[in-house]
């Protein structure tokens, strides 16, 4: 209805400007004629050589001096006008066509002419590649630096690749902090456009200055071409297709360490569409109960006695069969659904250790996205008190790469678990960059030895000379030492020559369900004893509320 009124109205201006114009056309030929009779009169008149002249052709002439003027003026109007609506067409194709923030193109504009692109350099055998070029981790520029700054960031990423790209180049903006440019591409010199990219990855990665501060990001690109790169595909992708492709290359290039670029290649949507079923099939998993806690024995190798049991989570999707750990929960990391996996599984795990002897433990791995919650030490009471499970059986083992985000929270957070009687343990040790003066500071309870230096205990290289210092850095900080990965009786002695360790690994068998771990501690006679009938009370020191220290 409003196009139709504004069209409406637009149709009466311009019946009016049809009208004004004919009015000024008809009185410019009137003046024409009326003007040839009475000018040479009126000026005879005062010159004294002729008679004065018709009053009614003089007003006549007047009339249409004055039609001329109004009609003179209203087409210096309509001129006016005119430029006035298309400045304001132009405007409004710029806000509908360009991002505003940076001037280039934008998501809605990209594809049409990209498809012109396309088009003009068909003509001529040539193809066009598309590059889709995303900022790394600029949420967090974000967070640090407030938006402001972030805007700043976006604006000058901007200028650079527009200042280093040829001049035929398409550059968009397609929301975000995701960039493409698309540009012809000569398939006889591939290295050239390589080169290019390169360039512009390490240009974008020099600091940019905002407010006295030095911001640095990197960049993620993926690149496609709408040259075939195969015998099987002929046809040239159109705009959507090239952008699609460029896409699931830049998530490639990100998954391989970021800071980066990749060509696309067929496999790759291949694997895209595997990620799509994994983060399905986790959210349908989770909803059904499908992941499940499997238990692995942690041994005191001087004395053999078992201590405790360290939760490992299995999956056996339906539909995608049996995943494992190390494909299925980076993926709920980056999905975010890991803390809710983590919590489902911990909360299974206690119920199933309440049925185990007193003196054994259960440890857990926690994600560094859990670590990062301050909150995540009052959900993890929660848990130990509605399972009514001692804090000080229980355990949890954070990674070398917690330590390097936010230390004063994460020291917070382990002396606020700590004090509630949970033990923290650094797993994974020497693998990571941890400083001693990160391991003084930090009150962990235990070091774990990586498996992969564990491996090679006994023979000759670093590996071994690793374990030795670990150990020797452990007893020196007063830290007890777990080695995982323990496989033949060669590591085990070898391991028992360092001191008094824990030790865990297959030589003591695979990790087990829980009916098979009931069974174990059924020969073993590690089983809880059955509570006195009416004995509803707590374990000792658990706390009856939860205790929020502040991050």
């Amino acid at each position: 209805m409003a196009a139709e009124s504004r069209n409406r109205q637009a149709s009466h201006r311009a019946d009016r400007d049809l009208i004004a114009i004919g009015i000024a056309v008809a009185a410019i030929l009137m003046f024409v004629g009326t003007g040839g009779a009475v000018i040479p009169k009126i000026i005879g008149s005062w010159t004294g050589v002729a008679e004065a002249p018709d009053v009614v052709l003089v007003n006549a002439l007047l009339l249409n001096i004055a039609l001329i003027i109004f009609g003179w003026r209203r087409y210096s109007e309509l001129v006016e006008e005119i430029g006035h609506r298309k400045a304001a067409e132009e405007k409004a194709r710029l806000l509908a066509e360009t991002d505003p923030l940076t001037g280039c193109l934008n998501r809605r504009s990209l594809p049409p002419a990209t498809d012109d692109l396309i088009a003009l350099q068909s003509v001529t055998g040539n193809g066009v590649a598309f590059a889709m070029v995303d900022l790394d981790n600029f949420k967090r520029i974000n967070d640090i630096n407030g938006h402001v700054a972030g805007d700043e960031v976006l604006r000058e990423t901007a200028r650079r690749i527009v200042a280093l790209m040829p001049r035929e180049t398409l550059v968009a903006r397609l929301g975000g902090d995701e960039f493409a440019c698309v540009l012809p591409y000569d398939a006889a010199q591939p290295e050239r456009l390589d080169r290019l990219v390169q360039r512009m990855i390490e240009t974008i990665a020099e600091p940019v200055s905002v407010a006295d501060r030095e911001v640095e990001t990197t960049v993620s690109v993926g690149m496609a071409t709408t040259l075939p790169t195969d015998v099987e595909n002929r046809r040239s992708p159109d705009a959507q297709e090239l952008m699609h492709r460029a896409d699931i290359a830049m998530y490639h290039a990100k998954s391989c360490g970021k800071n980066g670029f990749c060509w696309f290649e067929t496999q790759m949507e291949d694997e895209l569409q595997f990620r799509n079923s994994l983060e399905s099939g986790i959210r349908e998993g989770l909803a059904a109960g499908e992941f499940v806690p499997y238990y692995e024995q942690q041994i005191d190798l001087e004395s053999g006695e078992l201590t405790g049991f360290e939760m490992l989570a299995r999956w056996h999707s339906p539909r995608l069969g049996v995943v494992s750990p190390e494909v299925f929960i980076p993926v709920a990391e980056s999905i975010g659904v890991i803390a809710e996996l983590s919590e489902q599984l911990i909360e299974r795990a206690l119920d199933d250790a309440r049925d185990w002897d007193p003196g054994l433990t259960l440890s857990v791995n926690i994600s560094p996205l859990q670590f990062n919650d301050p909150w995540f030490p009052q959900r993890l009471l929660k848990l130990l008190l509605k399972a009514n499970f001692p804090p000080q059986r229980f355990e949890i083992e954070i990674t070398e790469s917690c330590l390097h985000d936010n230390v004063p929270l994460v020291r917070s957070m382990i002396v606020s678990l700590r004090n509630q009687g949970i033990k923290v343990n650094l797993d994974d040790f020497g693998t990571g960059y941890s400083s001693f003066a990160q391991l003084r500071s930090l009150p962990f309870d235990r070091i774990k030895i990586d498996r992969s230096f564990v491996g090679e205990i006994g023979r000759e290289g670093s590996a071994s000379q690793i374990v030795n210092a670990i150990v020797a850095l452990g007893h020196g900080l007063g830290m007890p030492i777990t080695a995982e990965g323990i496989e033949d009786d060669a590591i085990l002695s070898n391991l028992r020559a360092l001191g008094r360790i824990k030790g865990q690994g297959y030589i003591y068998g695979r990790p087990e369900t829980v009916e098979e771990v009931r069974e174990r501690l059924k020969g073993l006679g590690r089983l809880a004893q059955p509570a006195a009938p009416g004995d509803d009370s707590e374990p000792e020191n658990l706390p009856t509320t939860p205790v929020r220290k502040k991050a």
